[in-house]
């Protein structure tokens, strides 16, 4: 049950966003605007804050506050008519460019992305930082961006011939929220991540400006989620060293064996950098023991192959959010490292902008025990058919449901991130105040909305796709239920629904 104090503070929050608007100071003007616009929004006065140099500053000093940053790009025409990518999809992902085995240098564009990287110019907070590199990144969040200037962005400081560090940072992502009206879900699931002691990245937002001359004077493209690199000083600050070997798979079934030759792993698992020859060799024997080991020798040694507490709550994170985007489902969205010292493999999630039920609609009861079709993640399957290890997951969701995942942390939560997001929010072209409002209440509303690409109505989405209820369910409403259904899961009340492979929006 909501306590009422939660629902008077909703209350005023909603009185805040509502306000927002007025109280957001924007002006400019550009050659495009969004429906019902007067003019195209061009530049925010910034929320009083410490001035902070990129330069000097660190990644702790720009995750760990509460503003909302300002990123200014500019980009020469000829540039900008380069970064959609060619088969007019992008992505590694499916119906992107190459799809499951395109690793490092292949297909066009920026390492097998299918997305061009031209230079920009950045100013940060109002201030010019110089030239950086930028392309366009995601699979259906490209083709799901509902303007063509909020379409996810990764940034890398480090052009060629001068090396760089922002807030000692190479490269940062700048998510659209595609589908999440809320654009606080991807923030929420890894905080939940970070909680449980799993390596997950940090967030933070900023509003992006995009200037291309003769097309966008200073147009506000909308709020973003900053999303911490998944890259060598991602591993440095959280384990004080360097890794041997980072993999991104795509599209892969399971964990396949590809022999003993480690270039057949870094194309077809997508290899971020070259690999240590001691790591390579233990991950192969790693990718050879979930395959082929019998159900004894898996029960006696998988501990020896694999951090298993770690990927326990990896997996009880992913359920318990229903992040069906991820390994359930698709194969995709997630990082494999070894972590020095130990010579065990670890999982690191990625890509949370569909976590809560944001992928399909009607998972709220999603199986605590079987979240994903048989076979689609044998690993996971393998590892709760041990009793002892399903004890230990057990374990590990009935913990989370005390401390971490609780209503009363979450509404706390979305309170601290709408209080400073809302007034962006309010002004972004793509999204209203209204349904950030929608997915803080504590009850859903009568009204049912169906998008289907563009800013609403039938049109198709730019890259083509169109999406039922792309939205996906109101936040906290869903929160709330989700904790009942795992509760009432834990208990024997209920056994859940079997999770689906596969790509879909429609009802599980």
């Amino acid at each position: 049950m909501i306590k009422p104090r939660n629902v008077l503070r909703f209350m005023v929050l909603a009185a805040v966003l509502s306000a927002g608007g007025a109280a957001f100071a924007l002006h400019g003007a550009g050659a495009a605007s969004a429906p019902g616009r007067t003019g195209a929004i061009a530049h925010a006065t910034r929320a009083a804050t410490a001035v902070i140099d990129p330069r000097k500053a660190s990644a702790q000093q720009f995750f760990r506050t509460a503003h909302v940053y300002s990123f200014e790009l500019t980009i020469s025409a000829a540039d900008f008519a380069r970064m959609p990518p060619k088969n007019g999809n992008g992505g590694r992902g499916m119906g992107g460019f190459g799809g499951a085995g395109a690793g490092a240098g292949a297909g066009a564009g920026a390492g097998g992305s299918g997305y061009a990287k031209v230079p920009a110019q950045l100013r940060f907070d109002g201030k010019a930082w110089g030239t950086v590199e930028i392309r366009y990144k995601g699979n259906s969040s490209y083709r799901g961006a509902r303007s063509d200037l909020k379409r996810s962005i990764k940034l890398d400081f480090n052009v060629p011939g001068r090396r760089r560090r922002f807030f000692g940072m190479s490269k940062l992502n700048l998510n659209n929220n595609a589908f999440d009206g809320s654009q606080m879900r991807e923030t929420l699931a890894y905080a939940v991540f970070r909680q449980e002691a799993v390596p997950a990245p940090r967030t933070a937002y900023a509003r992006v400006f995009i200037s291309v001359p003769g097309q966008y004077r200073r147009q506000y493209a909308g709020l973003f989620t900053v999303v911490e690199q998944v890259d060598q000083k991602f591993f440095v600050e959280r384990w004080k060293h360097k890794v041997g070997l980072l993999l991104k798979p795509e599209g892969l079934s399971g964990l396949p064996d590809l022999g003993n030759d480690w270039s057949s792993y870094a194309a077809s698992y997508s290899s971020k950098i070259p690999a240590k020859a001691d790591d390579a060799k233990r991950f192969i024997a790693f990718v050879q023991f979930v395959d082929h080991a019998s159900d004894r020798d898996f029960t006696a040694r998988i501990g020896d192959y694999l951090d298993v507490d770690e990927f326990l709550r990896f997996l009880a994170v992913e359920v318990a959010t229903v992040n069906s985007d991820s390994p359930l489902a698709m194969n995709h969205n997630y990082y494999l490292t070894v972590r020095p010292g130990t010579g065990k493999v670890v999982w690191v999630p990625w890509d949370m902008n569909m976590a809560f039920g944001g992928f399909r609609r009607g998972e709220v009861n999603l199986s605590l025990y079987h979240a994903s079709a048989p076979g689609m993640f044998p690993l996971a399957d393998r590892v709760l058919s041990v009793p002892a290890l399903l004890t230990r997951y057990r374990r590990i969701v009935r913990g989370m449901l005390r401390t971490n995942l609780t209503r009363e942390r979450m509404d706390a939560a979305m309170q601290r991130v709408a209080a400073s997001i809302g007034r962006a929010v309010a002004l972004d072209p793509t999204t209203s105040a209204a349904q950030l409002q929608r997915n803080l209440a504590a009850k859903p509303s009568r009204r049912v909305t169906t998008l289907t690409g563009g800013t609403g109505g039938g049109a198709p989405a730019p890259g083509g796709f169109r999406f039922h209820g792309r939205d996906g369910p109101p936040l906290r409403r869903f929160i709330s239920d989700r904790i009942d259904s795992l509760r009432n899961q834990l208990s024997g009340k209920s056994v859940g629904v079997a999770g689906r492979a596969g790509f879909g929006f429609g009802p599980g």
